[in-house]
């Protein structure tokens, strides 16, 4: 393990370890500890110096275990993964995903998670500030038929599973904002970025990339362009382990609903969920272009449906992006 990595996990607990202390622990003088701990702040880590008391990060953190997210994963579930993979850092998890050979198996994916990520991405080509250990970055790689992913909707169906994966973490106060951002009272919370890949008859190869504030050091957050929140806010303890195993169970099981019955099996949850129904929107095609009107929910596609002085018009997610006025 990089003497970086080795560092950050000594001072996860967020207690002050003296520099003495944590020269033994990594076979180096105090100089060298000075030195490896300055460069956290590239991670996007805040750590506290104190003269007599030594050195803590600003946000305490629980390392990821492969282990223990394996344990979380029901039997039936772990079967379904032919390979989980972390990583200490990454330009992105999806994009990693994308470069491997694909499985090539109906009905078994990839997962593969990271502690950093170089170059996370949202939608619209936006940034994702990813922090070292302060979030959950996720992607599953996942071959479908042209049939389901056709019929549309996909997008919000794994925003369900993830709104579903925090629930069982007892977070409640969320809610999903189309076409699938997860947010806690009313500010982004989670994120969600598919890729597609394959020929126009199919099977499609599908990179589902996930990214959830966990707990976001005050350094990191000064990059968000917009509201955020993070689970810390949440009241509840979530450990990133089981949350994990929880996100790629509720993954298998939803595209597995999905490919059987489609959009229609989820409808009734995303109504019970959708923040913007019944509001006034902005829907932004790019820089020049806005459409304002009021959300009326969505179409048996997924698209969302937008009322204009009574005239309704459905909008793809790949077409716009959309806020609240």
């Amino acid at each position: 393990m990089i003497l970086r990595y080795r560092l950050v996990e000594l001072l996860a607990d967020g207690h002050f370890r003296s520099g003495e202390w944590l020269g033994r622990e990594l076979g180096v003088s105090r100089a060298a500890v000075w030195k490896h701990v300055r460069a956290l702040s590239g991670l996007g880590l805040d750590v506290h110096a104190v003269r007599g008391q030594g050195y803590r990060l600003a946000a305490p953190f629980q390392p990821l275990c492969l282990e223990r997210i394996r344990a979380a994963l029901p039997a039936t579930v772990a079967a379904r993964l032919a390979c989980i993979e972390l990583f200490q850092e990454i330009d992105s998890t999806s994009d990693y995903l994308k470069r491997v050979p694909s499985l090539g198996a109906s009905g078994q994916g990839r997962a593969c998670m990271a502690e950093w990520q170089s170059a996370g991405r949202g939608r619209r080509g936006r940034r994702w500030v990813s922090p070292y250990g302060s979030s959950l970055y996720l992607s599953l790689g996942w071959q479908l038929g042209s049939a389901a992913l056709q019929s549309g909707g996909l997008s919000l169906v794994v925003a369900i599973a993830v709104l579903r994966a925090l629930r069982s973490c007892g977070v409640e106060g969320v809610g999903l904002k189309w076409p699938n951002d997860i947010f806690y009272q009313g500010r982004k919370l989670a994120g969600i970025l598919l890729d597609v890949s394959g020929e126009s008859a199919g099977p499609f190869q599908v990179v589902i990339g996930i990214g959830i504030n966990c707990r976001l050091p005050a350094s990191a957050a000064r990059d968000i362009d917009q509201p955020w929140a993070d689970l810390s806010q949440s009241g509840v303890s979530v450990d990133r382990n089981r949350l994990a195993g929880l996100i790629l169970e509720a993954l298998i099981q939803a595209l597995d609903t999905f490919t059987r019955e489609g959009l229609a099996a989820f409808a009734a949850e995303w109504e019970r969920f959708d923040l913007i129904a019944g509001r006034i929107v902005e829907l932004q095609h790019d820089h020049e272009h806005r459409i304002a009107g009021i959300a009326r929910g969505i179409d048996s596609h997924g698209a969302l449906l937008i009322d204009q002085d009574g005239d309704t018009r459905s909008f793809h997610a790949g077409e716009v992006s959309v806020r609240l006025v």
